[in-house]
């Protein structure tokens, strides 16, 4: 078209500069125009000012599927199938090649938290390889805290921990205990798959908020993810996440065909619990048992302070396999340094320091206040518990240790050849009461 109008102009315009003078300024003004159109012209006819696309992260058939395949083949709940979409193909490409240093590390921490977080999903019906949500949500890192302060392995926000039962408080965050949050991600995830019926829409819901996928579903009409990601109805980073998972997914399934390592026998990290008192540091406690304060601190992320927490009567404290007989013993044996005596024991009792004692099967409030002379009252009041509480065995209290620990007092009964012995005790001071033998003899009515 413009070739055509350079030619036009020229043809009409050629025989009218004959008439102009033989000034040289004047005729080169004159062929100005039609040399700029032919330039134009010729230039289109090249293709040289064809449009380009925008350069981006995806290829240029990124939205293109094949008649054969679907985005994401229908599965049921405990299945979780790889979606055929270059999204995912992209972020493997990354993963496995720009990427590849920072990925390997990741899965290198994975190893130790892999089999118990998947028997957590399989016992909640979910697919086992949805715990690779930890590994873009955080690298398996139980301390990351994102800016929009969501911490954890699993980056659970302030309100999801309180809806799934994570406290978090100065001394305690469940949300840093990689198997409870692992918990409470599994019966997130299974609550928006119920919701949604796709994986794809659970992920994104995961990220960017079950609301926001709810209402970019209801005011476009649209059904899947990937077309919700098509038209830009969801936050870009949700657009990058989900397809993020799925890549990651498709790499540890065949981890050598993409130049990763990952042990087939993933390590489990070798831990033990053991109740302890509130408010001991971990500091001495690892002292105890010739444990570096550091490695309690590696063991037990969950904890914000390097104490236990002191409003606690009995914390869970996390060892290395093998340690906790070693550290009942010597709590039993050896009172915390900073213990200060206790005013009023029992009933009328003078001053003493406490010593801890390990709750024997068969323990009660009662026989420990009569073993220790003391009120069950106070003895409860003392380990800030009520009396009306059971004990529990294995559980750690505080004990009077100035106090005597008489035997019970034991009363006979006797009939005929046969006699029976038998163990009172009040739950009152009896410091100051003798213990009697009473015998007595059975009548017959």
């Amino acid at each position: 078209m413009s070739f055509m109008i350079w030619l036009r102009t020229t043809l009409l315009d050629w025989p009218l500069s004959l008439l102009m003078p033989h000034n040289k300024k004047e005729r080169l003004k004159r062929l100005i125009l039609p040399i700029a159109v032919g330039t134009l012209a010729i230039l289109e006819l090249c293709g040289a000012f064809s449009s380009q696309p925008r350069a981006s992260i995806y290829s240029a058939s990124f939205f293109r599927h094949s008649e054969e395949t679907l985005p994401e083949s229908p599965s049921p709940k405990w299945a979780l199938c790889i979606p055929d979409h270059p999204a995912v193909d992209t972020w493997v490409t990354r993963f496995s090649e720009r990427d590849h240093r920072c990925f390997q590390s990741r899965l290198d921490r994975a190893r130790f938290y892999l089999a118990p977080a998947q028997e957590i999903f399989v016992r909640n019906g979910l697919p086992k390889d949805l715990i690779y949500v930890a590994l873009i949500e955080s690298g398996f890192c139980p301390t990351a805290r994102s800016h929009a302060k969501a911490v954890g392995m699993w980056q659970i926000v302030s309100n999801t921990a309180k809806r799934f039962g994570l406290a978090h408080n100065e001394w305690v965050d469940e949300r840093r205990n990689p198997m409870k949050a692992a918990q409470a991600a599994a019966d997130y995830l299974s609550l928006l798959y119920d919701r949604f019926g796709s994986w794809s829409l659970a992920l994104a819901a995961y990220n960017a908020g079950g609301r926001a996928v709810h209402e970019a579903l209801e005011k476009s009409g649209l059904q899947t993810f990937w077309d919700l990601m098509e038209n830009g109805l969801l936050p870009a980073e949700t657009c990058e996440y989900v397809p993020k998972v799925f890549a990651a997914v498709k790499i540890v399934r065949n981890p050598d065909l993409y130049g990763f390592s990952l042990e087939p026998e993933c390590v489990v990290a070798q831990k033990e619990t053991v109740p302890v008192p509130g408010g001991l540091k971990l500091s001495w406690l690892g002292k105890l048992i010739g444990l570096p304060k550091r490695l309690l601190e590696n063991y037990n992320p969950e904890l914000c302070q390097a104490t236990t927490p002191p409003k606690s009567s009995s914390y869970e404290l996390c060892l290395p396999t093998g340690k906790k007989d070693d550290l009942l013993t010597c709590l039993a044996r050896y009172p915390r340094p900073d213990e200060k005596p206790v005013s009023k024991v029992a009933d009328g009792s003078q001053p003493s320091a406490v010593k801890l004692y390990r709750v024997r099967r068969g323990d009660s409030w009662s026989t420990l206040a009569c073993r220790n002379n003391c009120s069950v009252n106070a003895l409860a009041s003392l380990n800030g518990m009520k009396a009306s509480k059971p004990l529990k065995a294995g559980q750690v209290l505080k004990l009077p240790a100035g106090a005597p620990s008489p035997s019970l007092s034991k009363v006979r009964v006797k009939s005929g050849k046969e006699s029976l012995s038998t163990s009172i005790c009040s739950g009152k001071s009896f410091s100051n009461a003798r213990q009697k033998s009473v015998t007595y003899l059975v009548r017959h009515r």
